[in-house]
């Protein structure tokens, strides 16, 4: 089928498949702290082993995209995903087949096909969906959200009927449906075509586009994923820990902390595809998240016993966060092939910054014996977190033409002289 024909698919059809890839791209990782005990217990791993089962993703959410983005570029970001699908089955059935060596690997390997269609589902977005693009990276974002919360709640009840591994290895069928979908809707071409193969590293070279390393917003939409995820993983890590030690509470307490945090997170990631149209910039969007992530904090420090109130906050704060981060990947691109690039550079800069949250957070808390530093530290970065976002949300593209970058940035969607906004190159 040619890539014409892909791109007259029913526009439906295919945002139903991208929102399906978006459940499958957490949902694996969430999966397995409801059944870590079973599994530490029955593998006999070590705490440090454990802890690997859950951040060696997160990792390959850093280290693998250049690698994911030269993919895409050597094959197509529309293929690239299917082949993504492909193995994120494999490996979700092919890690609970052996010990902790083999479990280690096929976590690996779910990473690297997480990476794969983290970096590739953007320009995929930017290209199928034009004018409509950001309200629908809002929606695969609360997608991921919903997969997660998904994954979290069923597989406990799956391994106490058939065991951890069946409860882990059947989510390889909500992958598998993801594949059948994704072919039907997206097809094995792409529009935008494979860029030819050349030594560039991705998103540094120059085979399909100037370079996006240089460019101030690149950084800036980068940045805010880091401090996006440095924010999420240290409360999803500690928050149990920090209620149980300030409020000596239960721990079904601090379970029903992280479940509301988690679940209330879905509705503030659908927030922002109804509020993205109504301004061309999202710098007040970024702002309003900003103080959301310090009123958690803040509030856990006055007073823990209004929890409820400062995770539920909070919740909706970092839905929306990652559904602004992914959203201004997007919208910050010049378009499909400018929007790979900047993918790539900012899940490299805002997963290996990100993954450091929890362990910042720990060490504080172990040096001071408290969580009043760690708490300060972390509503300091949720202000942080509001300045960077007031330069990424800047109406501004990048990796454009020459004639787009003079001055190093442009307009989003100029309008021609007609009057009617224009689409972005490769949109429809």
């Amino acid at each position: 089928m040619t890539g014409r024909g892909a791109d007259q698919r029913t526009p439906a059809l295919l945002l139903a498949a991208v929102l399906l890839v978006g459940v499958n791209l957490r949902g694996a990782i969430a999966a397995v702290s409801p059944v870590l005990p079973e599994v530490r217990a029955d593998l006999g791993l070590s705490p440090s082993s454990v802890s690997l089962v859950t951040t060696l993703p997160v990792l390959c959410f850093a280290a693998a995209a250049p690698a994911a983005a030269w993919f895409g570029r050597r094959v197509g970001a529309r293929p690239g995903i299917s082949w993504a699908l492909l193995l994120l089955a494999v490996a979700t059935v092919a890690r609970v087949l052996g010990g902790p060596a083999v479990l280690l690997a096929g976590t690996v390997a779910i990473g690297l096909a997480m990476t794969v269609g983290n970096v590739l589902l953007p320009p995929v977005v930017k290209a199928g969906f034009g004018a409509a693009a950001g309200r629908v990276t809002g929606l695969y974002t609360a997608a991921l959200a919903a997969g997660a919360a998904l994954t979290a709640a069923l597989t406990a009840p799956i391994a106490g009927l058939w065991g951890w591994r069946v409860g882990l290895a059947g989510w390889a069928l909500l992958a598998l449906a993801a594949a059948v979908l994704w072919r039907s809707a997206a097809g094995t071409a792409d529009p935008t075509g494979p860029a030819p193969v050349t030594p560039a590293a991705a998103g540094r070279g120059p085979a399909t586009g100037p370079s996006v390393w240089p460019h101030p917003v690149a950084w800036a939409v980068g940045l805010l994923l880091a401090l996006q995820t440095m924010l999420y993983y240290a409360v999803t890590t500690w928050l149990p820990t920090l209620l149980v030690d300030r409020l000596e509470a239960g721990l079904p307490t601090g379970a029903a902390a992280a479940s509301l945090f988690q679940l209330v997170g879905i509705l503030g990631a659908l927030l922002v595809p109804a509020l993205i149209g109504r301004r061309r910039g999202q710098v007040g969007l970024g702002l309003v998240v900003g103080a959301g992530w310090v009123v958690l904090f803040a509030g856990l420090l006055a007073w823990p016993a209004g929890w409820g109130l400062w995770v539920t906050v909070g919740g909706l704060a970092q839905g929306a966060g990652v559904a602004l981060s992914f959203t201004v990947i997007v919208l910050r691109a010049h378009d499909a092939d400018a929007a790979r690039r900047v993918s790539g550079m900012a899940q490299l800069v805002g997963y290996g910054i990100g993954a450091t949250g929890p362990l910042l957070v720990g060490g504080l808390y172990g040096a001071t014996g408290g969580w009043a530093v760690p708490l300060a530290t972390l509503a300091g970065i949720g202000v942080l977190y509001a300045a960077v976002a007031s330069v990424a949300g800047r109406p501004v593209t990048v990796g454009g033409p020459p004639s787009v970058r003079d001055g190093g940035s442009a307009p989003v969607g100029p309008a021609p002289a007609g009057g009617r906004p224009a689409t972005p190159p490769g949109g429809r």
